[in-house]
């Protein structure tokens, strides 16, 4: 059986990358003009709460193997850059994916950055600073025959999502066109998160699972006699970072973002996480989406 460890050590040896160094002396660096923007409170505790699931996996985000509180990953280590740019240490906190945005809303982190996708919804209770473009695909045992080459053939199968992800919110909606059109509703089975998921896929507990386009798409290619990706990409979209609403804190992100695209800062770490070029942006901005998934 595919362990989540074996995952990551075949992505770092075929990236040979150790991760992006958070500053242990940030405060000391000297800031750059963004950090002019930074809520007094954030700017006094010299601190920027990082909130991120790592078992959303890599390239986004995810724990180097041997260790318990390593973090690597796109995600990661362009936060770290976005801290150091403020001149602010990086505290970083793991949750479940579902348990993000609740986090941020109780004010127990300052940003989340895991691969999240902007989206009007969520834009009611937090803002995004949009860095890279996401999207969703399906992902089959590489044996599986007979099985679904596209979304709305889900009809009938086991499919796998992961909690609080845009993915099985898009779910029911599927699974109502499949009963209006005379056909069996999509069993819909809920993880919570990656490294429960791709087991239960292996082994046949489900059928199809449908996530992140990056990271389903690298284990696809990393893993060819185990897993395929089916279908076209769907729910293309922003992926942004996230602030409380209203927050200087988002403005202050925005500036030191831009200034690391502008320095290659960012182009070096998306290139070391192998990140696909279709994610690429070369400016970050500020709530982009305009339409809801």
């Amino acid at each position: 059986m595919l362990s989540k460890s074996i995952l990551i050590a075949a992505f770092l040896t075929a990236a040979g990358f150790a991760g992006w160094a958070s500053p242990s002396a940030a405060q000391e660096a000297k800031a750059s003009a963004a950090a002019e923007k930074l809520p007094a409170d954030i700017k006094a505790s010299g601190k920027l709460k990082l909130g991120t699931s790592a078992s959303v996996g890599l390239p986004w985000s995810s724990i180097k193997e041997g260790t318990t509180d390593e973090f690597i990953g796109f995600d990661h280590d362009l936060t770290a850059a976005i801290a150091k740019k403020l001149g602010l240490t990086l505290e970083v906190s793991n949750m479940g994916f579902d348990a993000l945005i609740p986090s941020l809303d109780a004010k127990r982190v300052d940003i989340v950055v895991s691969g999240m996708f902007d989206t009007l919804e969520r834009q009611k209770k937090v803002d995004f600073i949009d860095y890279a473009i996401g999207g969703s695909i399906m992902l089959q045992r590489t044996a599986m025959e007979n099985g679904p080459a596209e979304r709305d053939q889900l009809c009938g199968f086991k499919v796998a999502a992961l909690r609080g992800s845009l993915e099985a919110a898009n779910a029911g909606d599927i699974s109502d066109k499949c009963q209006a059109a005379g056909k069996k509703p999509l069993d819909l089975k809920i993880f919570p998160d990656a490294g429960a998921a791709l087991p239960a896929l292996l082994s046949g507990q489900v059928d199809v699972m449908v996530g992140d386009l990056e990271y389903l798409a690298l284990m696809a290619s990393e893993h060819p006699d185990q897993f395929k990706t089916a279908g076209e990409t769907f729910n293309a979209g922003v992926a942004g970072m996230s602030v409380h609403k209203g927050s200087s804190l988002g403005p202050a992100v925005l500036d030191a973002l831009n200034e690391l695209m502008q320095d290659g800062t960012y182009d070096k770490i998306f290139t070391q996480y192998h990140m696909p070029e279709s994610a690429h942006l070369t400016k970050a901005t500020f709530n982009t989406a305009t339409v809801d998934k």
